[in-house]
């Protein structure tokens, strides 16, 4: 039986087709699932006048066409593009529309573009008398045999295009021309990766492709729904057409990459890890992954958790998993670490509170009149910091546990001066228990005690997001939760990124019990930003060596955006007045030349001139809050946050005002690692457009 997939392309331009076309394109679609002979679909060949003879034509009304491609073998056809006439067989005339016989991954190319921009490109080279060097001719690209080029998926008439690339810039020139497929794996072999390495980690395909979905040929669509593929969904039946062409659906929740879907898939004996610098879609994983197990549950009583570390991405999690599949989201819990902490315990029969900043004050000013307290081994904040970062953090509530504590990225103190500050911290801890409050680290350590105590139930599947903001009690938490010591598969999934870690040094989750060597793999495509602030953010990080979560080193070779756009603006400010004008002017200028809407602009950190300046030109400011979803374009406004807030989120343009001479970005090379870390997270939420104000002297 004939079935159809549908291009990315087509749902992106649907909703800004005319609507008795969006009509028809929906009426053919479900025509062509019932009967694909009917002639009332006015499905035509277009063999004179395409390169392509798989091409076929659709007639729409007001006289655009729809472009299908018809298999030479198999039954699914691919609806691929939708315009006006002229501009449909425009778009389809040169194009090859291919599964490529090594990968089989379907592909879209023109040949005649890629070979006149290479052509273009050897002739200037030419005219500037820069013949190529012995470095150029040893490029990796350069000394990669054609057969190995086929292997990586370059389609055969490409090859000589891709064996004249001699440089990375002459990469990036060609890199729109090329298959997304073989553009990340060439990305990937010139950044230094193996051909098999580039292969699995850019498009998930192990070494070998299984025979009986290896297709016989370029026209071979047989298997295109079970191989990798970036931009095809299967149309399964009226209603899960009308689910698709929902003008409110987003992208993420129809395409997954073919690494992210190998993942989510991923069956795996013990705790596996996800890691991948910004936008590169681990929570997507996430979020599909808790879904996947959640189906498979057998018990009625098994429930999956879905943990991360801020309330707000709990919140935003909690709905993407409900719109993802509402049948799969009633076994999944979804909850922000503290109130997952605070839940155990009070089910467990505490019936104290979470402590605020007022009551820690307390307890420590009764500890310094203290007359019994003697010499201090550090000063008081010493002390106080001592305390917060490594025996809350880490749950010790011993002196010997103290000692024993490794102490990474904290200052070195002797063990003497440990012996004589333990008292101070045993006095806090007895001032906690005295009122009968937890420091929320303390109700992470009680919550831990109440699972190993066999006080509340377990989950059949953990998954973890944001881990890299977990300290070691919490990881331990994580630990007790999980199926991991009933050998159980698939017991927990744990993604993060330590370039965006920004509450804590980092901890190896082996330090935990929790052993994901082996199990570990790394996203490299970047879909939510432009290469130009991907490259801007990472450089905020350069010279500083990021962790895999498990004390491993990343790398970061092969890393790269899924698109381009501008390159972020810069501008130098002498003081606050100057930069609400950089600022303002900026945000006119996206609304009224790129064509933005305010609540997809946001400012990070913003001053309260610069809030003031856009109302009284009456453009409207919505300040996000904490606990509360971002309600998107259903409230106008310019988004105000801090940084913290913002994570998780993303807007299509950002301003950092960074102006005041004290902030970070004004000395990044002496900043501490927190905060160029969370610098690095507040540009990486912008998708197209940036800007960053700067102090000038």
């Amino acid at each position: 039986m004939a079935q159809l997939m549908l291009h990315r392309d087509v749902l992106k331009r649907y909703h800004k087709l005319p609507t008795k076309v969006q009509k028809k394109i929906a009426e053919f679609i479900d025509r062509f699932q019932r009967d694909p002979a009917d002639p009332a679909l006015h499905l035509h060949k277009l063999e004179e006048t395409m390169a392509d003879p798989k091409v076929r034509g659709a007639n729409l009304p007001d006289g655009y066409r729809a472009i299908i491609i018809a298999p030479e073998k198999g039954d699914t056809y691919l609806l691929v593009h939708a315009d006006a006439h002229d501009k449909a067989y425009a778009w389809a005339r040169n194009k090859r529309f291919e599964m490529h016989p090594k990968t089989g991954v379907f592909q879209i190319f023109d040949v005649q573009v890629t070979l006149a921009l290479t052509e273009a490109a050897e002739a200037a080279e030419a005219a500037m008398g820069q013949p190529q060097t012995t470095d150029s001719l040893a490029y990796p690209l350069s000394m990669m045999t054609e057969a190995d080029l086929f292997r990586a998926g370059v389609p055969h008439p490409l090859i000589p295009a891709v064996k004249a690339i001699s440089s990375d810039d002459a990469l990036e020139a060609l890199s729109d021309y090329l298959p997304k497929d073989c553009r990340d794996v060439l990305v990937g072999i010139a950044a230094g990766m193996s051909l098999d390495a580039a292969l699995n980690e850019m498009l998930g395909l192990d070494a070998a492709t299984p025979a009986e979905l290896t297709p016989e040929g370029p026209g071979d669509f047989t298997h295109v729904g079970e191989r990798a593929n970036f931009d095809l969904i299967l149309v399964e039946g009226e209603e899960h057409l009308k689910d698709i062409l929902q003008a409110s659906i987003e992208e993420w929740r129809l395409f997954l990459h073919p690494y992210q879907k190998k993942l989510v898939q991923w069956e795996t004996n013990g705790p596996m890890n996800i890691t991948g610098s910004a936008g590169t879609g681990k929570t997507v994983a996430l979020m599909h992954r808790s879904v996947f197990l959640a189906n498979r549950l057998d018990n009625p009583k098994d429930r999956v958790l879905v943990t991360t570390f801020t309330t707000n991405l709990s919140i935003t999690l909690k709905g993407h998993i409900r719109n993802l599949d509402p049948n799969a989201a009633k076994k999944i819990e979804v909850t922000n670490l503290h109130a997952l902490a605070r839940t155990i315990c009070a089910r467990s029969g505490w019936k104290g509170r979470i402590g605020k900043d007022e009551d820690y004050d307390a307890i420590w000013a009764s500890i310094w009149e203290n007359p019994e307290l003697g010499e201090l081994p550090m000063s008081r904040d010493d002390l106080m910091d001592e305390y917060w970062t490594i025996v809350d953090a880490n749950g010790v509530d011993t002196e010997e546990a103290y000692l024993t504590t490794v102490r990474s990225g904290r200052p070195r103190i002797s063990r003497d001066q440990r012996r004589r500050a333990w008292p101070v911290f045993r006095a806090f801890q007895r001032g906690l228990k005295k009122r009968n409050l937890l420091t929320f680290e303390g109700a992470i350590h009680q919550a831990r005690l109440a699972v190993e105590g066999g006080n509340f139930r377990k989950y059949r599947h953990v998954l973890v997001d944001e881990a890299q903001d977990f300290s070691l009690e919490a990881l331990k938490l994580i630990r007790a939760l999980s199926p991991i010591d009933d050998a159980l598969p698939d017991p927990l999934c744990m993604a993060g990124d330590g370039h965006q870690r920004i509450y804590r040094s980092k901890i190896p989750a082996s330090r935990a019990g929790i052993e994901i060597r082996g199990r570990s793999r790394r996203l490299k495509i970047n879909y939510r930003t432009s290469e130009q602030i991907r490259q801007y953010a990472q450089a905020m990080l350069t010279g500083v060596e990021i962790d895999d979560l498990d004390g491993g080193r990343v790398s970061i070779a092969g890393d790269h955006s899924a698109f381009k756009g501008p390159n972020p603006i810069i501008e130098s400010c002498r003081d606050s007045a100057a930069e609400t004008d950089a600022v303002v002017q900026w945000i006119q200028t996206m609304m009224n030349d790129h064509r933005l809407e305010s609540h997809e602009i946001c400012i990070t950190p913003y001053t309260p001139d610069i809030v003031t300046a856009l109302t009284d030109r009456d453009i409207p400011v919505f300040r996000l809050k904490s606990r509360e979803l971002d309600p998107g374009k259903e409230e106008p406004g310019v988004r105000m946050g801090s940084i913290k807030r913002i994570k998780g989120l993303e807007f299509r343009a950002i301003a950092l005002a960074c102006a005041d001479p004290a902030d970070p970005m004004n000395h990044l090379g002496t900043a501490e690692l927190m905060a160029r870390c969370e610098r690095y997270v507040a540009a990486s939420r912008a998708r197209e457009h940036l800007l960053v104000t700067l102090y000038a002297d």
